[in-house]
């Protein structure tokens, strides 16, 4: 018999996640994915490498890690199986959902943007808003009375987009 993991689920079926670049030299490109539960637990916090999509000039050296990341088939394997049949929630989640593995995006059932839907939701509870803000996660923290970002840890960042997509709930 062959032990296959089983996704725990979460209390709603999203899963927050934030994925942010760590390091960067001429070789590899190190990145820290986040993915954080609605009971706020991060079920996920890893470095792995990812392929470099552009020339990068400067950057940290990925040498200067404290940890080894994982190679991407490691980190797909991990992703695809975290997510498969949720809804991810990300802050703005074309540039982020580009990031995951192919696996993971595919494995998922909806990808769905916390900032898309914080504009539709201020406006309802008479936040004034203006068109062309750009508002980063922690001005909509701040607008929504939660607690700021103290860091920009990718598993930080997954647990403050779970705590913006709650309160648009209530």
């Amino acid at each position: 018999m062959v032990w296959r993991p089983q996704r725990q689920l979460s209390a709603s079926e999203h899963l927050y996640f934030a994925i942010r670049s760590v390091a960067a030299d001429g070789r590899q490109h190190v990145m820290q994915y986040a993915v954080a539960d609605d009971r706020g637990n991060v079920v996920l916090s890893a470095f792995a490498r990812a392929p470099i999509p552009v020339r990068i000039i400067a950057g940290g050296p990925a040498e200067d890690l404290s940890v080894e990341p994982l190679d991407e088939a490691a980190l797909g394997g991990l992703m695809t199986s975290l997510c498969g049949g949720a809804t991810l929630v990300a802050f703005h989640r074309v540039l982020q959902a580009g990031l995951l593995p192919v696996g993971a995006r595919g494995a998922a059932s909806a990808v769905e943007c916390a900032w898309r839907r914080f504009h539709r939701v201020a406006r309802r509870r008479g936040l004034h808003l203006s068109r062309g803000e750009p508002l980063g996660l922690a001005d909509c923290l701040a607008r929504a009375g939660l607690p700021p970002l103290v860091s920009e840890d990718a598993a930080l960042r997954a647990l403050a987009i779970g705590a913006l997509w709650r309160w648009m709930d209530d």
